[in-house]
């Protein structure tokens, strides 16, 4: 049998971007749903429901970035993700909304290209042009300690967001949601995608459950399109992905090895990569857990007129034109009949927040310590706690990962 398988500005463009870089779900906006659940304890597997001073001298030629915020930088705060794009534009719209309307200047300078070097080359800049803050989002596990003990040193106060940095130099990480949960929905969803089953929007858990419970047939076989094989935040969420299959349910009926490959967040490579799942014909259905993926493998398996199913995290303009976006679609004519990620602005907004309570509210990061954020966009004042995160250092946690199914699609292609 074949197995069939978010909140700011307008972007409609149909472009891949280099990212970054999950039971129940919300049926309206994250923005919508009240306060944030802040307590890492409850971040599970399982669903929820519902849905400056001046500088004498002009900065250096910035060869290795793109981003905004050129010019003077001494005093501002910055946003280093991984690598320019519509991921990166919509975290950095975020949080430079929230530090600007507390009076701070903001800059974003994400790499051209998704390298370690490249982020330290900029970082390197940063310490020189005398920056207050770095909160960064990088490109792999090592490589940056002598920077960042460098930054350290110069007084800069460094924080991370989605991929996280050494806790010997960051006060805290930005997680946008548990990387249990990361990985449990989307294993969850291919499953259910192979299955030909529809979101079922109230518990994927129990649905996972409920159809392995009557499948007979072969053995299914999950691929991963992933970004570079060094990447922190996807290893995790893929481990994660490994320890949910090995819930009960799963044994004899889908298969506990994952199919990797790497696109390096690069739309050329990830398309080939894509191509590879297609040649190979070794999977039944294939999760992407980066945007630029995601989008490469909906385009490579529609422009093939595949009914393999792709599903992973995106952005909702870019994945418009693989996925149903009326509750009248049948979701499996699409590649990609339903997919997850979060509030990209929210995510920018706390990472701002973060950032100015550790310098103007004493938040140190250590576990049990809080801090609050303002009401932002329609988010309510929020209390921030962190929690034990798995590489030793703390964490705070943004919310549940939020799916994008036929139902909501239509709301958010004009807000992410």
């Amino acid at each position: 049998m074949k197995k069939k398988l978010l909140a700011i500005t307008l972007c409609l463009a149909m472009t891949v971007s280099a990212m970054a870089g999950c039971g129940s779900k919300q049926d309206t906006a994250p923005a919508d749903t009240g306060s944030q659940n802040t307590d890492a304890s409850a971040q599970s597997g399982g669903e929820k429901d519902a849905a400056p001073a001046s500088s004498n001298s002009a900065a250096p030629a910035d060869t290795s970035a793109s981003g905004s915020g050129s010019g003077d930088l001494e005093g501002a705060h910055v946003l280093l993700l991984k690598a320019a794009g519509t991921f990166t534009t919509k975290i950095y719209e975020g949080y430079s909304d929230y530090m600007e309307s507390h009076g701070y200047k903001t800059a974003e300078k994400s790499p051209t290209e998704t390298t370690v070097a490249a982020q330290v080359q900029i970082i390197d800049e940063l310490i020189t042009q005398k920056v207050a803050s770095i909160t960064v989002a990088t490109n792999g596990d090592a490589g940056y300690d002598e920077v960042f003990k460098k930054a350290k040193d110069a007084g800069i106060i460094i924080n991370s967001v989605d991929s996280a940095c050494n806790p010997e130099f960051r006060t805290i990480h930005v997680n946008q949601a548990s990387s249990e949960s990361l990985g449990a929905y989307q294993v969850r969803a291919a499953v259910l995608q192979a299955l030909g089953v529809d979101y079922p929007g109230d518990n994927m858990e129990k649905a996972v459950d409920d159809a392995l419970a009557s499948y007979t047939g072969d053995e299914l076989r999950i691929g991963v399109l992933s970004a570079s094989i060094d990447t922190p935040v996807q290893n995790g969420w893929i481990a994660d992905m490994e320890k949910e299959l090995q819930r009960p349910c799963y044994q004899g009926k889908v298969s506990p090895e994952l199919d990797k490959k790497y696109g390096n967040d690069d739309l050329t490579a990830s398309t080939t990569q894509a191509q590879a799942f297609m040649s190979e014909n070794k999977v039944d259905v294939i999760i992407a857990p980066t945007t630029v993926g995601l989008a490469a493998q909906g385009q490579v398996l529609k422009q093939a007129g595949s009914d393999m199913k792709v599903t992973g995290l995106g952005v909702p303009s870019e994945m418009q034109a693989f996925m149903p976006l009326s509750p009248d679609e049948n979701a499996f004519d699409y590649v990609c009949p339903y997919m997850m990620l979060w509030d990209l602005g929210h995510l920018g907004a706390l990472s701002a927040a973060a950032t100015l309570a550790v310098m103007n509210d004493g938040f140190d990061g250590k576990e049990g310590s809080t801090f609050t954020m303002d009401a932002w966009g329609d988010y309510p004042e929020t209390t921030f706690t962190a929690a034990p995160a798995s590489d030793g250092g703390t964490e705070v946690i943004m919310d549940d990962p939020y799916v994008f199914y036929k139902d909501n699609m239509a709301d958010w292609i004009n807000k992410m």
